[in-house]
């Protein structure tokens, strides 16, 4: 090991998205878990001299001090945006400053007032020139003096899924994806969830060098776990207002049309003749974008079995995947794929589409459909209703496929790639 290595890597993360669901909980998806996650793995390794930026959205930089407050066990040295305009920067700058240090009780009143203050803000090469690593985990970039070694940028591609299907995205997500893209070059190193993101990745971008692209599984979070409290479950069930003897199919993700919702919808109302009088749908999770057509639909039904308690408490999905007869998840495509892993690791039999990375997530362990085929997925959704053997089968194959993944591995991935990095420029 070099000289360097030897010593301690200096690395800046940026976790400006813990900022953002700090201060809307309701965004706390897959990719703040990630975020969360490894930051938490990161902060416990003694060979990092680790620090915290927010420049991926300066806009929540206050956030990003409230939640370290909040949370002690995160508190490290942040290395704050600076702002454009001398005028914020005279009076914002050092409120922001005091406020990442024990003086926070002192600015907290001033905080809220250089919020609306502070307007855009830029990210300084000064902020740099001590880190041997820069990892963004989500989109953005800060450019670097490439006339310098270091810092060696990282960024973690989540999917591709914006520029492979544009009509089921926003256009502005594709956009500022493809920007991202554009900005890397072979010196860059970029973490993938998946082999089938890194995939993707390659094919959309040829300016990186492939051995640079490293794959870095995610993980379900501990507290998914099969609950066999009954009285637990029994509350999930009155909270979600899910009939306490009725069984019930379970989907969890937010409700958009890449979910492919419609699709399961309607194969559901389809078999249903099949099924027991009391079983439901349940789909779970925040409304997202060019869902109202799924939401109309159900309401000028009126089909009482399919229910949408919109986004639940993190606390309550452990029972509530316990307690389903299946998780379904018919995706059209995933970068990972999350919820068949925390399903599996409730002990809950899966049937999930066969494309995209979610093979590897799932393996042999679930019922793998084609996501746009009809019969494929009410033959698995009747299949698994009626066989008690087969649902067996799938809890016990699920619960030994869910212990391959974990954070620690995830994280130890990620601490490895950092140093081949450094080792490629020693």
């Amino acid at each position: 090991m070099s000289r360097d290595l030897a010593m301690n890597l200096r690395v800046l993360f940026d976790i400006s998205v813990l900022g953002a669901a700090h201060a809307h909980p309701h965004s706390r998806t897959g990719v703040f878990r990630y975020v969360d996650r490894l930051a938490r793995f990161l902060i416990q390794q003694p060979d990092l001299d680790l620090s915290w930026t927010p420049y991926g959205n300066p806009d929540h930089t206050w956030d990003v001090l409230d939640a370290l407050q909040c949370d002690p066990s995160l508190q490290r040295p942040i290395t704050a945006s600076l702002m454009k305009r001398r005028c914020v920067d005279f009076v914002a700058g050092p409120v922001q400053y005091l406020a990442s240090t024990h003086a926070y009780p002192l600015v907290r009143p001033l905080i809220e007032p250089c919020k609306r203050m502070q307007q855009t803000a830029t990210f300084s090469q000064r902020n740099l020139k001590n880190a041997d690593i820069i990892h963004s985990p989500f989109h953005s970039f800060p450019k670097l003096d490439f006339s310098l070694p270091r810092p060696v940028r990282f960024l973690t591609v989540h999917d591709l899924i914006p520029l492979k299907f544009p009509e089921l995205f926003d256009p502005a997500i594709a956009m500022t994806q493809r920007q991202t893209l554009d900005q890397l070059t072979k010196r860059d190193w970029i973490i993938c969830n998946s082999q089938n993101t890194r995939n993707d990745l390659l094919q959309f971008c040829d300016t990186l060098h492939p051995d640079h692209a490293v794959v870095t599984p995610l993980a379900a979070a501990e507290h998914f776990a099969r609950c066999t409290d009954t009285q637990q479950i029994e509350q999930v069930r009155k909270k979600l207002n899910i009939p306490l003897n009725a069984q019930y199919f379970l989907s969890v993700c937010t409700l958009e049309p890449r979910k492919n919702l419609r699709h399961l919808v309607t194969v559901f109302e389809q078999i249903l003749n099949q099924l027991d009088k009391d079983t439901y749908l349940v789909l779970v999770g925040a409304k997202g974008w060019k869902i109202d057509s799924l939401i109309q639909y159900l309401a000028k039904s009126g089909n009482q079995n399919i229910l949408t308690p919109g986004k639940v408490d993190e606390e309550d999905l452990a029972p509530l995947y316990s307690d389903a007869i299946a998780f379904v998840y018919p995706s059209l495509y995933e970068g990972f794929g999350l919820p068949p892993l925390e399903a599996m690791q409730c002990g809950t039999p899966v049937i999930c589409s066969d494309n995209s990375s979610l093979p590897e997530v799932v393996g042999d362990a679930g019922i793998l459909i084609d996501a746009e085929q009809p019969d494929d997925l009410g033959d698995a959704m009747t299949r698994v209703y009626a066989d008690h053997d087969l649902r067996r089968s799938l809890s016990a194959a699920g619960l030994e496929r869910a212990q391959r993944f974990s954070w620690q591995q995830c994280g130890q991935m990620t601490v490895n790639a950092y140093q081949r990095a450094i080792e490629s420029i020693e």
